[in-house]
């Protein structure tokens, strides 16, 4: 069960009210989102609760062996779990993450700052959450989150990657944005060529797992929770 709808039940009336502010476990408010048509749990059941009947075959396991070692995660998180029932699905979804995000040449760090900024900003709590976990366990410290979570930008003193997250969100808000002036500007700032390109391609990660993340209205893994907590 998500945290999110944990709070929906200990709400007086069952539902988190529209419009609210959520905080997620160490009081870092979330940005507002609108909850109806997430937590109707009468009316829609959680597509994500297949991963509760599907078989994992020793293929399926092997990626989950792959996924959990490339994102140094003690658990196959849920967003890969859910995906078991389409295997073809998967095998292509999976590398696709793990080039981007794991490797390159621009740091893991700032590509889950990023990621957490273009999740925030298309409201996709459990993107948003899993990357949480991550960017506490690789050094991003808590108010750096909350500015963007809340502000889609870096509270960091580093010109560099508060550059780089404002150009990746600016493009998941537009993709047509982009300009020759942008890439003279990080390469003043000290990126390549290539260190743009993953950007722009961190960028569009972010747009597509937030997008298959929404649709199969993932719950959020305990154990993102539990490190968020800490």
């Amino acid at each position: 069960m998500s945290f999110l709808v944990q709070r929906a039940r200990s709400t007086p009336d069952g539902l988190i009210p529209n419009k609210s502010t959520c905080f997620l476990y160490r009081q870092i408010p979330l940005q507002v989102y609108s909850y109806e048509m997430l937590f109707r749990k009468d009316q829609m059941k959680t597509i994500s609760k297949i991963i509760d009947d599907v078989p994992v075959s020793s293929e399926i396991e092997e990626t989950h062996v792959k996924i959990r070692k490339a994102l140094n995660a003690p658990f196959t998180p849920n967003f890969f779990q859910v995906w078991t029932i389409s295997p073809e699905s998967l095998n292509g979804i999976w590398p696709v993450m793990n080039h981007i995000l794991t490797s390159g040449r621009v740091g893991r760090k700032l590509k889950e700052m990023i990621f957490v900024a273009i999740s925030s900003l298309r409201g996709c709590h459990y993107c948003e959450a899993a990357h949480h976990a991550f960017c506490l366990s690789i050094g991003v410290t808590p108010e750096q989150i909350d500015s963007l979570i809340n502000s889609y930008t870096a509270d960091t003193a580093d010109p560099k990657d508060k550059a780089a997250i404002d150009f990746a969100v600016r493009l998941a808000k537009d993709s047509h944005s982009s300009s020759e002036q942008d890439f003279q500007t990080l390469r003043e700032l000290g990126f390549d060529d290539e260190e743009i390109m993953e950007i722009i391609a961190m960028s569009g990660m972010g747009v597509f797992y937030t997008h298959l993340a929404n649709a199969t209205k993932i719950n959020i893994d305990e154990g993102f929770i539990k490190k968020i907590s800490e």
